[in-house]
């Protein structure tokens, strides 16, 4: 429990009540309590003792501002000593930490004079808090790195002396100095280690391993003949028995640096073994391997003070040892015939797949991380091995799965290095897979590309079935991109011999019978396909697998197959129309709407192109758009299985209608233009075919029918136009009356069954067309009086129309065409008329009207408001 002096008497009492004065709560001795129970727990090192302190001592100060205030007010009688303390601790606990820690030994920080004590024991002002200097490097820190540089300093000393100490000591000299340092070295890890001096004897363990290889050399240099030098083999040979000595010394010294020296040692030493002759090199490198693989066990076994750095040395040697393992046999597959290189580099390709398989999945389901180390080790020796072989053995084939191989060890290490789940690795290696077992039935059994690629997709495919999750998942989409991707190489190649139709371009020699055989048994495999997805595969492997096939027979023999490749790519068009029906997918129906967009076109072109059938081009064009036609049919009289497909087929069928129509048009008029041919029927049936078809799908269209009615009666009129000029016909009316009437009908129709609609929106339109042009050709001297009569007439009966049915859009056009006819009419024959009789009628005019202007305004607004109550 914690007293404290009472700031109003100054006598010993609680946060919560003074026995003494009778002083009720105070709160800033409440959170005094708080803060010194905090200071007990809280250590010396931490960034909020130093705040909790602060608030303290700022409590303090308000304790003391409060005390003062107290003795000015009402000076108590008994104030208590100048030394009495302000708070009184009582221990509750023992070993309860003191609120302030302990100071440092030596002389006392200067500190400021405290003032004269308040009453209740508080300074006037408190004492400055004394704060730690803090070290910006530890002492560990200083001395790793004062170790670190001495021992390289030592080891670069050694390498000189070894190097250029002969010159001046001679051979024998050289050696005795190596050999009593080396000695020396050697001893003093066991006598540091003894003395419990650990940092210091690993420094001099790793010279130590340092000056036994510089003497082992130094030493066979000194009984080597007169004149001759050190040779690889030489250097390779004395490196494994440093090794293996260096081995035993770490089994007895147990100092984590000589297992860490045994991995450079062992990197140089194969490297000056693997430039010897072919079996010695192999000998040598594979006994390194083993002693490393020893060392491996030793460390592992003999853990010394740091068993994490033991840890992960001895994970390494054993790394070591499989990477040298597996390039001693490189080694000796390097100077083997060329023709057995190949199929050893396609052994080591699928060698190297199919581990990097294992390991991919391995790391994910919780191996150990020795295991997957190891494995990793194997399958970077195994794909260095095979890439060096492939590049040797110059096979082609050998290509994409040295390329697979890279890729699919980038993707590990990325998805290492991210954390994810390994998808990505997993279907990288199992398309890496793929590509090692087809290089190897193509470099083994010259076995034909495409068909080996695709009997590998096939085979891991089926082997996933056999595997867990998440491997099976992963090797079955694998098993999907290499069909896709041996999907797109056929039909790369089959369409690489289209333009041999129309252009002398060349026919591909990748183009054989493999390809749309391929493409048919990937038809077959769809199998394993997912079932939603299997008649999308089908259908584009028997298209591409007809048009392959289609393009072989035409090549083949021309003359006899001329119309093949009609025949292929109509086929392709009908499977694609198939596909667009009864495709259970969103994506397959659009695709294949897609597809049958551009089969159509590419038939008709063929059927260009060939002599047999002899077509013009204007009965391929009025044929693509009634194709155009029943599609768009098609897709609207469809199951309606999603709007997006359907809406998507109706805007291809359209852009395919419109810009064939198009081009036959300008064709047309440039034959028209070029050798004044007449013009043919092809073009407005093939209008009115369409116009059909949009009138039969606002029939079918349950909504919306307005835009399929204004298109077809579009495409009429534009059909009925190009029959007209076809046949020669040059009166006007005959162009613009039957689409002024079926517009007035289909106006009157919708004017009656909604009146609210008015009739300008429905009626100005026709009335337009109708009398439009009519008029403006009928006006003037050259006019056709039979023409002006005409349009008289019918302006006439417009207005008639428009009065009866009190309708505004016919009565006010129908009398402006009125007007104008009356003036065209008058002007005519103005020159017929005595010049009094004008300034006379004016006159008239002018007086009427000042006569009547009041009555005559009258009349008008009378007509404006008749005006505005019309339709």
């Amino acid at each position: 429990m914690t007293t404290f002096n009472c700031p109003r008497c100054g006598r010993p009492s609680t946060p919560e009540r003074c026995p003494s004065c009778g002083r009720g709560p105070e709160p800033l001795l409440t959170r005094l309590t708080e803060l010194d129970a905090a200071l007990r727990v809280l250590s010396s090192g931490t960034n909020s003792r130093s705040a909790v302190e602060s608030e303290r001592v700022q409590v303090l100060d308000e304790l003391g501002r409060l005390a003062a205030s107290y003795r000015t007010a009402a000076p108590v009688t008994s104030p208590p000593t100048a030394d009495t303390p302000a708070v009184i601790h009582t221990p509750a606990t023992a070993g309860t930490p003191a609120a302030m820690p302990a100071a440092p030994q030596g002389p006392p920080p200067p500190q400021t004079p405290a003032g004269p004590p308040l009453p209740g024991g508080f300074p006037a002002t408190p004492p400055p808090v004394a704060v730690r200097p803090r070290r910006e490097v530890g002492s560990k820190t200083v001395q790793t790195l004062l170790l670190g540089l001495g021992g390289l300093l030592v080891a670069a000393a050694i390498i000189i002396f070894t190097a250029v100490a002969w010159r001046h000591m001679g051979d024998t000299g050289r050696l005795l100095v190596l050999g009593a340092f080396t000695a020396l070295m050697l001893s003093l890890p066991a006598v540091l280690i003894r003395f419990r001096l650990w940092a210091t004897a690993e420094t001099f363990a790793a010279l130590a391993a340092l000056a036994l290889w510089c003497s082992a050399l130094a030493g066979y240099y000194q009984i080597l003949p007169s004149g001759a030098s050190l040779t690889a083999e030489a250097v390779g040979t004395w490196t494994m028995l440093v090794l293996a000595v260096l081995a035993a010394y770490r089994a007895g010294i147990t100092a984590t640096a000589s297992g860490w020296a045994l991995l450079p040692l062992a990197a140089v030493g194969s490297a000056y073994a693997a430039a010897g002759e072919t079996t010695n090199a192999a000998l040598l490198m594979a006994g390194i391997a083993v002693v490393l693989a020893a060392g491996s066990w030793i460390v592992g076994h003999r853990p010394s003070r740091h068993p994490r750095s033991d840890l992960w040395a001895s994970r390494l040697l054993l790394c070591g040892a499989v990477v040298l393992a597996f390039l001693a046999g490189l080694r000796i597959a390097f100077d083997l015939d060329k023709e057995l290189v190949a199929p050893i580099a396609a052994v080591m390709t699928v060698l190297a797949a199919g581990n990097l398989v294992a390991t991919v999945y391995a790391r994910r389901a919780g191996a150990a991380i020795t295991t997957v180390m190891v494995a990793s080790s194997a399958t970077v020796a195994m794909t260095v091995a095979a890439w060096v072989l492939a590049a040797r053995s110059d096979e082609t084939a050998l290509i994409i799965p040295s390329l697979a191989l890279l890729a699919a060890i980038a993707a590990a290490a990325i998805d290492e290095l991210a954390g994810t789940d390994g998808e990505a690795s997993r279907k990288a290696s199992g398309l890496a897979a793929i590509a090692a077992l087809a290089a190897f039935a193509i470099v083994v059994t010259d076995a034909p590309d495409l068909t080996s690629y695709l009997i590998a997709a096939v085979l891991v495919g089926l082997l996933s079935l056999a595997l867990p999750e998440p491997l099976r998942r992963s090797l079955r989409h694998a098993a999907y991109i290499g069909g896709g991707a041996i999907a797109a190489a056929a039909t790369a190649i089959a369409l690489a011999a289209l333009p041999s139709l129309w252009w002398d371009s060349g026919f591909p020699e990748l183009l054989t019978w493999e390809v749309p055989i391929v493409l048919a048994l990937l038809a077959l495999s769809a199998a394993l396909v997912p079932e939603q997805r299997r008649f999308d595969v089908v259908a584009i492997a028997l298209t591409l697998a007809a048009i392959a096939a289609s393009m072989l027979l035409w090549h083949g023999d021309p003359s006899r197959f001329d119309a093949m490749p009609v025949v292929g790519f109509a086929l392709a068009a009908l499977i694609a129309l198939v596909g667009a029906m009864a495709s259970s997918t969103l994506g397959g129906r659009c695709a294949s709407w897609c597809l049958l967009v551009v089969w159509l076109p590419l038939t008709a072109s063929a059927a260009g192109a060939s002599s047999s059938i002899d077509a013009s081009a204007s009965q391929l064009g009025f044929g693509l758009v009634a194709a155009a036609a029943a599609m768009l049919a098609t897709a609207a009289g469809a199951p309606r299985r999603s709007r997006i497909d359907r809406v998507l087929a109706a805007i291809l069928a359209h852009v395919l209608a419109g810009v064939t129509a198009g081009t036959m048009m300008v064709a047309e008029w440039f034959g028209q233009l070029i050798s004044d041919a007449n013009a043919s029927l092809y073009l407005p049936a093939a209008l009115g075919i369409y116009t059909l078809a949009l009138t039969g799908v606002a029939l079918m269209a349950p909504v919306k029918k307005q835009p399929y009615v204004i298109a077809a009666l579009a495409t009429g009129t534009a059909a009925w136009w190009t029959l007209l000029t076809a046949l020669g016909e040059e009166t006007l009316e005959v162009f613009t009356g039957p689409p002024a009437l079926v517009l007035f009908i289909l106006g009157l129709w919708q004017l009656l069954r909604r009146p609210e609609a008015g009739s300008w929106a429905q009626l100005a339109a026709p009335i337009a067309v109708g009398i439009g042009p009519s008029l403006l050709l009928a006006l003037g001297e050259e006019g056709d009086p039979v023409r002006r009569v005409g349009v008289g007439a019918a302006a006439l009966a417009v207005v008639v129309a428009g009065l009866a049915r009190r309708w505004q859009a016919p009565l006010v056009l129908g009398s402006i065409a009125l007007v104008v006819l009356t003036i065209n009419e008058l002007a005519l024959v103005w020159h017929a008329i005595p010049q009094w009789i004008a300034p006379a009628v004016g006159g008239a005019i002018l007086i009427a009207a000042g006569a009547t202007f009041e009555k005559r305004r009258r009349d008008l607004v009378r007509l404006r408001n008749g005006l505005r109550a019309m339709r």
